[in-house]
């Protein structure tokens, strides 16, 4: 009788069937493909945050340096994989310009970059470059938009630059007007 109970209690071991291989793939496909949705999708909403960012603190530079004491810069570069975008003040000539607000983004993905005049003319890349932008007092002009030594600002006979940020196939802009100073972004 002890024999019966024993063969009757057989494990199949015969392992996964076709159907069950396919169905077990098509999870994992649908997964990575949800994954990668959503990853793009956030990365789309950081370019655009980054482009609504750059578009404010520039527009918050301009009213800072025609109402406020002291001297106003933005100063944007990459910083540890992150695009950073500062607004920096100082009291006078004399003292040391410290930052009174920033803006961090991921840069993973995103491609940002500012074309003076034609996009054949001078270009800046953040990935590399550090720009600073500053306005005048007196008329609210574009005074200084700088990469190393080199002045954007009516070279090339330029009469506006363009902020470009790319990511996964969507790219958002802002123009910025030397003689006005005005900023208009595209998002």
């Amino acid at each position: 009788m002890g024999n019966r109970i024993s063969e009757k209690k057989q494990i199949n071991n015969h392992g996964f069937s076709l159907l069950e291989l396919l169905v077990v793939m098509a999870i994992i496909a649908v997964v990575t493909i949800v994954t990668m949705i959503g990853i793009n999708v956030l990365y789309k909403g950081n370019a655009k945050k980054l482009n609504k960012n750059l578009y404010s603190t520039i527009s918050e530079l301009k009213t800072n340096t025609m109402s406020k004491a002291g001297d106003w810069r933005v100063v944007i570069k990459k910083d540890d994989g992150d695009y950073v975008i500062s607004m920096m003040w100082r009291k006078d000539s004399t003292s040391e310009y410290i930052e009174k607000d920033s803006y961090r983004c991921g840069a993973g993905r995103i491609s940002f970059t500012y074309e003076n005049g034609t996009p054949s003319a001078a270009k800046a890349d953040f990935s590399t470059d550090e720009m600073v932008i500053e306005y005048a007092r007196d008329n609210g002009q574009v005074r200084t938009v700088k990469v190393g030594a080199d002045n954007y600002v009516n070279k090339d006979d330029a009469q506006s630059g363009v902020f470009k940020i790319k990511t996964s196939g969507t790219e958002y802009t802002s123009e910025l007007w030397y003689a006005t100073g005005k900023v208009i972004t595209t998002n």
